[in-house]
């Protein structure tokens, strides 16, 4: 049995990387790749190619967007770094209600031509990437 829990957390897990992220709220942090802030940056929720939230990012990177249920793609725009995207579903759930996850984004340099940026609910993995890059 514990097999089968360890290997069903590995698939979640993977699922989450290749599929959409689920969540009972929108929020989180961006930071650059060395973990610096990234300061009054736009983040936005899309549907069919339409922006139908924003918001920008605080002085310290957090953001929030209230009332939002469905299926969006989440981005954030394009600054002197590159531009993160990941789709994402918010629902209701008792999943995500007792996992109640934040979104973790670490912004790729800005010469990438695509969104080369890590977009995670790991605070693990958002920490193991910026000290991958040479930050604290």
């Amino acid at each position: 049995m514990l097999v089968a829990l360890v290997c069903g957390v590995a698939h979640a897990q993977q699922l989450e990387k290749d599929g959409p992220i689920r969540l009972t709220h929108v929020e989180g942090v961006v930071v650059t790749g060395r973990g610096a802030p990234a300061a009054n940056v736009e983040v936005t929720l899309s549907q069919d190619d339409k922006v139908r939230m924003s918001t920008h990012t605080d002085q310290s990177g957090k953001f929030r967007i209230d009332h939002v249920q469905g299926d969006y793609m989440f981005r954030v725009a394009r600054t002197l770094n590159a531009p993160a995207a990941h789709a994402i579903v918010v629902r209701a759930e008792i999943a995500t209600y007792i996992e109640r996850k934040k979104l973790y984004i670490v912004l790729g340099p800005g010469a990438c031509a695509d969104e080369c940026s890590l977009v995670v609910t790991s605070k693990e993995e958002f920490e193991h990437a910026i000290r991958k890059n040479g930050g604290r």
